[in-house]
């Protein structure tokens, strides 16, 4: 019998994190899962903690901390969060003269930088998987430059494919797609009612016929990641994601499930920007996904070098949308009505 290999998990208690570390854990025989956190005694990582994993704190900002997390890692699944930049004191502070997106992005940069110099000396390492975004900047040739949550992650996959040619040679790329969560209630890209015309409106700076890639993140991650650690080749570009849906799609779903009228507006990118604290950043991500494609896959060139869920040796199964939506309780965003 093969010894148990050991995955050690960043990010352990959010979203991809969580959900990689919960799928590992339902292979004991096989895999030994090691949670990195910044907060080992929070309530998430006590969860984890209890689930079988185990937790061990790593501060990104420390790559003696990643080291230590990373002793004896067969495979390593490494995420960056550039909201979770945006809300951290020192990348505040660091906005005073950069700008909030532009120090965000190169607080992520240095994150993914301090963990690819930590793995690069695991010499039991395997595989290295890191959750990554298109770099919108290069793939239309400057023409799209706020995009700084997706080009951050982009210039970490490079400076490793540049200079830790051994690192880069155990590493596979999984593009995680829109999280189903990004919609819901509370959230970021929720609708929101208007009173006016008495529906729930979904906003956008394109068309409603815009195909979008929704991933139920907590859930499909963690398959997506073992199907690229235990199945796949490194070297792998996954795009990762359950279900295509444009957004005239979801608001229709949502007014069948619900009962209630959910619209999409499109908005000017204008619009978009002058009602954003972030500007440019969400406008131009819609615009990219239009023109470009949700993962960059109408450039070419580029679009040769993605691998997708079809494509794996074993099928992930993922959550429809559909479904997923009719799980939620959509209340809220008429309690106002």
């Amino acid at each position: 019998m093969a010894p148990t290999k050991t995955i050690v998990v960043l990010g352990a208690t959010g979203n991809q994190g969580g959900s990689v570390v919960r799928t590992f854990l339902k292979d004991p025989a096989n895999w030994h899962v090691r949670a990195a956190t910044r907060n080992p005694s929070s309530a998430a990582a006590v969860e984890v903690s209890n689930l079988g994993a185990e937790v061990v704190s790593a501060s990104l900002d420390s790559v003696s901390d990643l080291k230590a997390a990373f002793t004896d890692a067969n495979a390593i699944f490494a995420v960056t969060d550039f909201w979770g930049a945006v809300q951290d004191p020192k990348v505040q502070q660091d906005a005073a003269t950069k700008g909030i997106q532009i120090a965000a992005r190169d607080a992520e940069e240095s994150w993914g930088r301090n963990i690819a110099a930590a793995a690069a000396g695991v010499s039991t390492l395997e595989r290295f998987v890191f959750s990554t975004l298109p770099g919108v900047s290069d793939l239309t040739e400057g023409r799209l430059k706020n995009v700084y949550h997706y080009d951050g992650k982009a210039n970490i996959v490079k400076h490793i494919q540049s200079s830790l040619p051994e690192l880069w040679s155990k590493t596979s790329l999984i593009f995680v797609g829109h999280y189903n969560s990004n919609i819901s209630p509370g959230s970021f890209f929720a609708p929101a009612y208007n009173p006016e015309k008495d529906q729930a409106e979904l906003e956008g700076a394109t068309a409603g016929d815009v195909p979008v890639a929704f991933i139920d993140a907590p859930g499909s991650t963690g398959r997506f990641v073992k199907a690229l650690v235990v199945d796949e080749p490194a070297g792998l570009a996954l795009a990762a994601f359950d279900e295509w849906q444009t957004r005239q799609e979801t608001v229709d779903a949502l007014t069948r499930i619900t009962g209630k009228r959910f619209a999409y507006v499109q908005k000017s990118v204008e619009e978009m920007a002058v009602a954003s604290p972030f500007g440019l950043e969400i406008p131009e991500t819609f615009i990219f996904t239009a023109e470009y494609g949700f993962f960059g896959e109408k450039v070419e060139g580029w679009k040769d070098s993605l691998t997708w869920p079809s494509q794996l040796k074993n099928k992930v199964e993922g959550v429809s949308l559909d479904k997923w939506l009719s799980e939620q309780d959509w209340s809220s965003v008429f309690a106002k009505a």
